[in-house]
């Protein structure tokens, strides 16, 4: 069969496509970069938020205008499937644990996956390489927060196997990757259900011969905190990039309880005050909420006082965006005046900090890696994963580079 697929949404979603995608290739199949030219269609969708969900719907009405097979992978297949039924009542499920039955759902045809799929070692399954790749080294998270329906679309924490995620790591780097992304809901939990642990998991990949990076996806600040000073050792190996996001959500304690965080903000600032008092240059990227049901001006400023204390690298915002079967769905919502203004007022904010800090490697020097290339520029990452725009270099190497200018999204620079 002739298959295509697209896919949105997270860095473990686009791992599980490249999953797929590795698991059709060797059954035979054939992958396809146009809708016209495939026989199956499969949609990796994402549902974080209200916005993202519509245009999935969006994207579910196009793929039926083909009158070809459907099949829906990814969050809303396994937390939503009764919205994909009223768009495409003839489509297939395929949730983010059952991938491993992609290849039966499209020799099926006529099949449909149930959510009884049962437990699957995604690391013992084949995967897609290119110059990157997403690998899932979990699904689901030990907390709960309100907002959140990824809990309900990936469950409980699941650590897929230490030496599943380092074969198919070294897999990927035999086939010419360089940029290895560990990835899940919470890098920090991995291993807790299982025994192992994200420094050990690291530890294996970092002895893989090759040049390449490790770049380590979101933690949970109460995982991390939990587990800090050998997670912070992580960040000492020369393949690992010198890169942590950890999300604040809020300010305000007040609104870190209703959204069922765990922790406190000064807790949050002490964990970051350890990170960059241990990690020299590292890059802090953060993601923050706002007009959170019943947040108050005072508390919506609090959140602000936070961002402008902390000085994140990268800053994510959001919107609140009320989620099905979530508790958070259930309070009052702001008013969108209100949420706009204060998404507005962030965004400056996030600007002003994001400028700044870029600026002050101006006249600095870093290892990059060329990774792509944009219009006239090649684009590399530094050790700390900042994106470097320089006129000369060729993907897949390293250049020693100086910083001549910088942008609030990325810093300029030209090979030593």
């Amino acid at each position: 069969m002739k298959v295509y697929i697209e896919a949105y949404g997270c860095a473990a979603n686009q791992g599980d496509a490249s999953i797929a995608e590795g698991i059709l290739l060797e059954k035979g199949h054939e992958v396809v970069d146009s809708m016209e030219n495939a026989d199956v269609l499969i949609l990796f969708t994402c549902i974080v938020i209200e916005k993202t969900e519509q245009r999935m719907i969006h994207k579910l009405r196009v793929f039926g205008e083909t009158k070809k097979k459907v099949i829906v992978a990814g969050c809303m297949a396994s937390a939503l499937p009764e919205k994909v039924k009223e768009v495409l009542p003839d489509a297939a499920l395929l949730p983010p644990r059952a991938i491993h039955r992609v290849s039966n759902l499209i020799e099926a045809l006529g099949g449909e996956g149930d959510a009884e799929f049962g437990y699957y070692d995604k690391a013992m399954l084949p995967i897609r390489t290119g110059l990157k790749v997403n690998i899932p080294i979990s699904d689901g998270c030990l907390y709960n927060c309100s907002y959140c329906i990824t809990k309900r679309a990936r469950g409980n924490l699941t650590s897929y196997s230490e030496n599943g995620i380092a074969r198919m790591a070294e897999h990927a780097i035999k086939n010419g990757c360089r940029e290895v992304r560990l990835t899940s809901q919470d890098t920090a939990a991995y291993g807790m259900d299982s025994g192992s642990s994200l420094f050990s998991l690291v530890e294996r990949i970092c002895s893989i011969e090759g040049d390449f990076r490790i770049r380590i996806g979101m933690m949970h600040p109460l995982s991390l905190q939990k587990r800090m000073d050998e997670i912070l050792d992580i960040f000492f190996k020369e393949k690992v990039y010198k890169f942590i996001h950890l999300p604040l959500q809020s300010g305000s304690d007040d609104i870190l309880k209703k959204m069922r965080r765990g922790y406190t903000l000064d807790e949050f600032k002490e964990i970051v005050k350890e990170l960059r008092n241990k990690i020299s240059d590292v890059t802090f990227a953060t993601d923050v909420i706002v007009a959170f049901p019943s947040e108050s001006e005072e508390q919506f400023e609090e959140t602000c006082n936070a961002v402008n204390e902390l000085k994140p690298d990268v800053i994510n915002i959001t919107r609140f965006s009320p989620r099905p079967y979530t508790d958070a769905n259930k309070m009052k919502r702001i008013d969108t005046k209100t949420a706009k203004e204060r998404s507005r007022k962030m965004s400056e904010i996030a600007s002003r900090i994001t400028l700044k800090n870029n600026r002050k490697c101006i006249g600095k020097n870093y290892n990059a890696l060329i990774i792509e290339k944009q219009g006239e520029w090649m684009v590399g990452k530094t050790e700390n994963y900042k994106s470097v725009f320089l006129k000369d270099g060729n993907i897949k190497n390293f250049y020693r580079v100086k910083i001549t200018d910088a942008t609030e999204t990325h810093l300029v620079g030209t090979v030593e």
